[in-house]
């Protein structure tokens, strides 16, 4: 068996036998297909390719060829590698589904076979990718693979969304639920239905998740869990994620949820729960708390969440009214604002009045705080006998659940020893290699009902009685007590005032500087208080006298980062307390409509000289500054600066200045070691000394008249007689 259009180059390569099936199950169940894909190799041989040039791809068993399974298939990615290196001849598959389901790869392929001229052989047909015909056919063939693709996949997605609509598909049990048919029901272990149902149980009482699972971890209790459906039941430690899982989940309130839509942001969580499913049944089995319920519990959580817009869960900050306050001009939720010693709400939106008046304020929050809780406590007093009394009621019910936990428990207990008796004496007591055995398991199973009656006994005793009637009008009075009492941290008292009061809107009048606080009560009554709206006025800068005066006499000859050096230098601090730079004391001068310093004209010079410092004296004339520190100590050269500790000096540099400094001496003038000698006189006693002791000024006036000295070159006049 031959084909023209297999020629003796492409025998000379590689015949590669492609061999894939889309899935794990159809590799274990199918497996003529498997054997047919495995005989092309006799194929291969049969159309010319010996034995040794025969290879077999078969490590994508079980992977798809649709586009989803793209980088997934290691055999492809090592087909089309042999490919383009031009070692393949020919390339064999039962039918071309199985080389690609998606024109990318399928295009790529048919690409590198036309450009090899490698020849591309199904179970019946050989097909030369480098002929116009066979690519015509080869990517139609292609094009219908990737469309019979996309039709299987909308059938298969058509039959699931039609199953969901019934309420039928279940791909897992939730927990707490067996599968019964197409729906599912309660588990029918007690103790099971109580463990869910104690979550709830816990998050009434605590109000958020995170203090629910608190709870749970406090009292030591479990949760069930499945590892798959129909498998061992086993009672593990409570974990955060697990609870949430329970307390989102709507099957728990009876309702089937298909398709959860993806979003998030305000707009996503001010969707209906109804619409953030493709598929939404209310009533469609047995749940552990009613529909209503669970919205509100919902509510209740997203509430909880930090973002902008819920109140989030109470926390210990001194803010009483943390996530009720709104602004009763915009009716936007406002956010707390904590300083260092107080707290503030503030509208979270800033608009403008068609006058350009701010709309939105920042209102103190201790004074609005202590007229709410005013309210709160004189509201609370007329029914704080019925509430104490609910709250004793809710703590019963909680300890009988607990109790009836235990009882089951034991129940639980009772059964394993029976069934492990029962197993015991039915087997024959002389085979002991079974009698022990289970006569072990009879052990362990007492032991085990023993522990559970201990501990049904211990919290049977631990149990406290309802108070009596007479008891409840005492324990309504100390609620005043109990609300100031140390004990109670600021997210309980948060947490009783939320039981009553449903928002605090605030409401300020610029024009009597007041504030209206309207409370609104979860019954429906309004109470509303005005208070005083104290507009807090910033703390003014007050600078100092002298220094101000300071900084106005030294910025008329220096620079800002000169006058803050100098200010710096004696000790000076600005208004805050800081240290002065350069912004600081451009800050101070505009504050006291100081002008900046105004340096001279690049080169120019008035008649009276230009005003420099020291060091760029010295540089100009080529001096080291010392000497004109010299020359300024000796009264010899006049400095034009204020008055001030720590100022840089500064000189005029006038043509009588400049004469001061010569290149070398005058006629008639030597160096000062040469006047040393001739006079036979010590350098600290010789004429025109450079000694900077006191006393030396005044001497060297006495001998002017005899010499004359040039502090630049140290010189001393040597004429006779002078």
């Amino acid at each position: 068996m031959s084909s023209s259009k297999i020629q003796r180059r492409q025998r000379e390569r590689l015949a590669v036998i492609y061999v894939r099936q889309s899935s794990p199950r159809q590799v274990r169940e199918n497996r003529e297909s498997t054997d047919r894909q495995y005989g092309l190799a006799e194929r291969a041989q049969a159309l010319g390719w010996p034995a040794d040039n025969v290879l077999t791809i078969d490590c994508d068993l079980g992977h798809g060829a649709g586009q989803a399974a793209q980088g997934q298939r290691r055999g492809f990615a090592e087909l089309c590698r042999l490919l383009a290196a031009g070692r393949v001849g020919g390339v064999f598959g039962i039918e071309s589904s199985r080389l690609a389901r998606n024109t990318v790869e399928w295009f790529q392929l048919l690409d590198l076979c036309r450009r090899q001229r490698a020849a591309l052989v199904e179970a019946d047909q050989v097909y030369a990718p480098w002929q116009d015909d066979d690519a015509l056919v080869l990517g139609i063939k292609g094009t219908l693979n990737a469309a019979e693709l996309s039709v299987l996949q909308a059938r298969m997605e058509g039959g699931r969304r039609n199953k969901a609509l019934r309420g039928e598909l279940w791909s897992k049990s939730p927990t707490g639920f067996v599968r019964e048919g197409s729906t599912i029901r309660k588990d029918p272990d007690r103790r099971v239905q109580e463990a869910i149902g104690g979550v709830f149980e816990r998050f009434r009482e605590a109000g958020t998740m995170r203090r629910a699972w608190h709870l749970m971890l406090e009292a030591d209790e479990r949760l069930p869990v499945r590892s798959w459906p129909g498998g061992v039941l086993t009672w593990r430690e409570p974990s955060y994620a697990r609870v949430r899982h329970i307390l989102e989940n709507p099957a728990m309130a009876g309702v089937y949820a298909y398709g959860k839509r993806g979003g998030h942001g305000k707009r996503h969580a001010r969707r209906p729960l109804s619409e953030r499913w493709d598929v939404f049944l209310v009533d469609n089995h047995e749940g552990y708390v009613g529909f209503q319920e669970w919205l509100e519990m919902q509510a209740t959580i997203e509430g909880n969440m930090q973002r902008p817009g819920a109140s989030g869960a109470p926390r210990e900050g001194s803010a009483l009214l943390q996530g009720l306050t709104l602004c009763g001009l915009c009716t936007n939720s406002m956010f707390v604002c904590y300083n260092k010693h107080t707290h503030s709400y503030a509208c979270g939106r800033r608009t403008l009045r068609p006058h350009g008046e701010n709309s939105c304020v920042t209102v103190g929050g201790k004074r609005i705080d202590r007229a709410v809780e005013r309210l709160f406590l004189e509201v609370v007093t007329s029914a704080n006998v019925e509430a104490a009394r609910e709250a004793a009621r809710k703590v019963a019910e909680r300890e009988s659940r607990a109790l009836r936990r235990w009882h089951l428990e034991v129940e639980r207990c009772r059964y394993e020893a029976a069934l492990a008796e029962r197993r015991y004496r039915q087997v024959d007591p002389d085979n002991r290699l079974i009698a022990s055995t289970l006569e072990d398991d009879w052990e362990r199973a007492l032991v085990a009902l023993k522990r559970a009656e201990e501990d049904l006994e211990v919290a049977r005793r631990a149990r406290r009685p309802l108070p009596p009637a007479s008891q409840f009008a005492e324990l309504g009075k100390s609620l005043r007590r109990v609300w100031e009492a140390p004990a109670t941290s600021m997210a309980d008292r948060k947490r009783m005032l939320a039981c009553l009061v449903r928002e605090v809107a605030v409401h300020v009048d610029r024009s009597s500087r007041t504030m209206d606080v309207v409370v609104h009560w979860r019954g429906g009554r309004i109470d509303e208080v005005t208070l005083p709206w104290p507009v807090n006025i910033p703390e003014v800068r007050r600078d100092s006298r002298d220094t101000v005066e300071l900084v106005r006499n030294l910025s008329r000859f220096y620079p800002d980062k000169v006058v803050a050096s100098v200010l710096n230098r004696q000790g000076r601090q600005t208004a805050r307390g800081l240290k002065f730079t350069a912004g600081l004391v451009g800050e101070l001068r505009r504050r006291q409509g100081i002008p900046a310093f105004k340096a001279p004209p690049s080169g120019g010079e008035s008649s009276d000289g230009e005003l420099v410092g020291v060091y760029e004296a010295a540089s100009r004339l080529g001096i080291h500054q010392a000497t004109i520190y010299r020359w300024i100590r000796a009264g010899l050269v006049p400095v034009d600066n204020p008055d001030v500790d720590g100022a840089p000096l500064r000189v005029r540099m006038t043509d009588e200045f400049r004469a001061f400094f010569r290149a070398g001496p005058p006629p008639g003038y030597v160096r000062a070691q040469v006047a040393e000698q001739l006079l036979s006189l010590s350098r600290q006693s010789a004429p025109g000394c450079t000694s900077s002791r006191g006393g030396w000024r005044h001497r060297t006036m006495q001998i002017r008249d005899r010499v004359s000295t040039c502090r630049n070159s140290h010189l001393v006049h040597s004429q006779p007689g002078r």
